[in-house]
């Protein structure tokens, strides 16, 4: 009866195991010297912009606004956490032609103009289909109504007991169809 005896000896297999685990803690650091990305813009000259809008969309009435639920904090957060570098690029150079349509209009500072000037720049933008205008307003309408501002004015119960269909509006008090939500 003869013996195989194998091809692989022992020091081989842990050259090999060496080079291998080598190889994966040394490329992936090599792979980002090959060539620097660009940085993506930040929205920091544009938060006075993304404020006036967010506070046009949901002012603050008798229930805190959009400013009062931080949703500028939230529309910034999303485009640097959530957003590719693209469409970082896309939002800032929306926001920019937004800022010119303002400009357009004699808007020159935004925070200051009349309130019904730079609605219907929006009003116009929203007309025109503007998608940087929408993605805006969807921002901050998700942001504000996944607040705890929101919550507090939608009478939101984390726990609401019994289901009744048929519940005269008086009864209820403040709702989500009160609001027209």
């Amino acid at each position: 009866m003869t013996h195989h005896t194998s091809s692989m000896d022992r020091r081989s297999l842990l050259r090999g195991s060496v080079t291998v685990a080598g190889a994966a803690i040394v490329l992936p650091s090599l792979a980002t010297l090959g060539g620097c990305s660009s940085v993506p813009p930040t929205l920091e000259k544009s938060m006075t912009l993304i404020s006036v809008i967010s506070d046009r969309i949901i002012p603050e009435t008798d229930t805190g606004g959009a400013l009062a639920a931080n949703v500028p904090s939230y529309i910034a957060a999303v485009y640097e956490k959530h957003f590719t570098e693209e469409q970082q690029g896309d939002f800032v150079s929306g926001l920019s032609d937004i800022s010119g349509a303002l400009s357009d209009a004699g808007i020159q500072f935004v925070d200051t103009a009349e309130p019904a000037d730079v609605d219907a720049v929006l009003q116009r933008l929203d007309d025109d289909g503007n998608e940087t205008w929408q993605l805006l307003r969807d921002l901050t309408v998700f942001g504000f109504y996944t607040s705890e501002t929101a919550t507090k004015e939608l009478a939101y119960e984390e726990i609401p007991g019994r289901y009744d269909g048929c519940v005269p509006l008086a009864e209820v008090g403040s709702a989500w169809l009160a609001r027209g939500v």
